[in-house]
């Protein structure tokens, strides 16, 4: 009877032990999942309230290698860049190509289909320089800002402004030098897509690339093989 005895209150203390176990268990879960949601609200609103924060972690990706297909709105190819370990070649939709890049050391020389040199892009890192096909005169220049913008001028008048590219949570914002909205270079959803002053888009690409590569594309002051040769420079020389 002793023994009986014994076994009921052995029985009765893991029972107790169990009732007592089990709303610590349960307060301790409910206690980690606010934390979790506490710091994940956190980060959401410094990814939203701080847009040029948010914008420097986005990862830069040049190439060297293989293709960045641009596609319009309906699929269709728009335009290719196949990439080199020291350039690129800028392809319209039929394949047929429209400019080659060669990079020497922080020189891009611009060649045509018939390898004919049509100019020069110069410089490395902040800043850039546009020149025809003699290098005796700078057309362009793009340069960096200290806070990390970019801006593109012309050195024909002074260095007169002709556009701003600021930093945005969603990628770049591309404005005339009054300020005037021309475009902008979205990241959305492993997509990148470049978009009219109406917000409409112009075309995309799917392909993993850098942003700010893109935005030549955009700057309507420059031919397309200038624009290939600077996004040549913004992917091998900017980073």
């Amino acid at each position: 009877m002793k023994q009986i005895k014994k076994e009921n209150t052995l029985t009765c203390d893991w029972n107790s032990y169990f009732d007592l176990s089990v709303p610590i268990i349960s307060l301790s879960l409910i206690l980690f999942g606010s934390v979790s949601c506490s710091n994940n609200k956190t980060e959401n609103t410094v990814a939203t309230g701080n847009e040029k924060k948010v914008q420097s972690g986005l990862k830069f990706t040049s190439r060297k290698d293989g293709k960045v297909k641009f596609k319009e709105t309906g699929g269709s190819t728009y335009f290719t860049l196949k990439f080199y370990e020291d350039g690129l070649k800028m392809l319209d939709k039929k394949e047929n190509e429209i400019a080659r890049i060669t990079k020497k050391e922080d020189k891009y020389k611009i060649k045509d289909a018939n390898d004919q040199v049509l100019g020069y892009v110069t410089g490395k890192k902040t800043k850039f320089k546009i020149k025809d096909n003699s290098q005796e005169s700078t057309l362009f220049i793009f340069q960096r800002q200290q806070d990390g913008d970019w801006k593109l001028e012309t050195e024909d008048v002074g260095e007169q402004l002709l556009c701003k590219i600021g930093k945005r949570d969603y990628g770049w914002k591309i404005e005339s030098g009054s300020e005037t909205e021309l475009g902008k270079v979205k990241h959305e959803n492993g997509r990148i897509s470049i978009r009219g002053s109406n917000g409409n888009t112009l075309f995309y690409t799917n392909d993993s690339f850098s942003g700010i590569a893109v935005v030549p594309f955009l700057l309507q002051q420059l031919n397309k093989p200038q624009q290939a040769a600077l996004c040549a420079a913004l992917n091998l020389g900017s980073n």
